[in-house]
């Protein structure tokens, strides 16, 4: 029998592992996920990933803006819920709704807590050039992410993980540790924490468009985390080119931002070369680089932009 009742909150693919496994091993009351919004050039709505999931599944699902109405407080309220679990969910909740709950609020965090709090933690890991990042689990505050750490589990970061790999891993991870927390809270075991240490807290604040234009200036090794975690443009013959996958090499080279082979090498900084391997042009589709040298025209010592 599922006793335990449970209300889950998430909103992107991030959640579907945790979601997925409250649904098949608890009391799945509810679950609520931002709003449907229009995406793409067509502008049609979209819903997220977690009110799909919730849709071919029948379980009930409510999309409030925020939670400063009391309606949608007492409508929490009324779920008798034993305890919420949190997981990527993308709205603020104040205290009033995370103590509801008889267990409070459980949040799925993808960072070793408390390193990374914020919207960005598997990016900022990468572009840190950090070795390892992990899961927490943590019992959720009024404050962002600076609850008591419940449970943490470790993975390790290689140098060509993409954020997309760390992510799909963290998620799998963060689905298994809920799990076995929700089994202890039917169980009525008694579940340990600790606080977080507030002089070791670091913010990983949410990625702006800004940041994905490539600095020719840094060295190798910096553009090819900055590709691995979000992403990289540059600009070549006043055209947008996005590079998703690149090597480094060591060549002697005298100025940053110049092709400087057939193969479409670009010189960085520290005497380092990027050759990437997949790109995709402004509007086009990700390609290998052999597929996009056949259509694209450049010079070498051609600099980009």
């Amino acid at each position: 029998m599922k006793s335990l009742k449970v209300v889950f909150m998430g909103t992107p693919e991030f959640a579907l592992p945790g979601l997925q496994s409250i649904y098949k091993n608890f009391n799945l009351i509810s679950c609520f996920t931002q709003p449907s919004r229009p995406a793409g050039r067509g502008q049609k709505i979209s819903h997220s990933p977690v009110k799909n999931f919730c849709s071919k599944n029948n379980i009930p699902v409510f999309t409030p803006k925020n939670f400063k109405e009391d309606k949608e407080i007492n409508n929490l309220k009324k779920m008798n819920c034993d305890v919420l679990v949190v997981a990527a969910y993308g709205i603020i909740l104040p205290k009033e709704v995370i103590t509801i709950p008889k267990f409070g609020a459980i949040n799925i965090h993808a960072s070793l807590l408390p390193k990374y709090r914020g919207a960005a933690p598997i990016q900022r890991a990468i572009l840190a050039g950090d070795k390892k990042t992990g899961i927490t689990i943590m019992q959720m505050n009024e404050k962002l992410d600076a609850g008591n750490i419940i449970l943490q589990k470790e993975i390790e970061i290689k140098e060509k993980n993409t954020a997309q790999e760390i992510h799909d891993q963290l998620s799998q991870i963060g689905g298994e540790l809920i799990n076995n927390l929700l089994k202890q809270l039917e169980k009525k075991e008694q579940i340990k924490s600790i606080p977080q240490n507030e002089s070791m807290a670091t913010y990983a604040k949410k990625i702006t468009p800004e940041e994905t234009k490539i600095n020719w200036e840094k060295s190798g090794k910096e553009i090819l985390r900055q590709i691995n975690a979000i992403g990289g443009w540059f600009l070549l013959n006043k055209e947008r080119v996005k590079i998703f996958d690149a090597e480094i090499s060591s060549k002697k080279t005298e100025t940053p931002g110049f092709i400087v082979d057939k193969n479409f090498s670009i010189s960085c900084g520290k005497d380092e070369v990027i050759s990437p391997k997949v790109l995709q042009k402004s509007g086009g589709v990700k390609m290998k680089i052999e597929t996009f040298l056949r259509g694209f025209s450049f010079e070498i010592n051609q600099k980009v932009d």
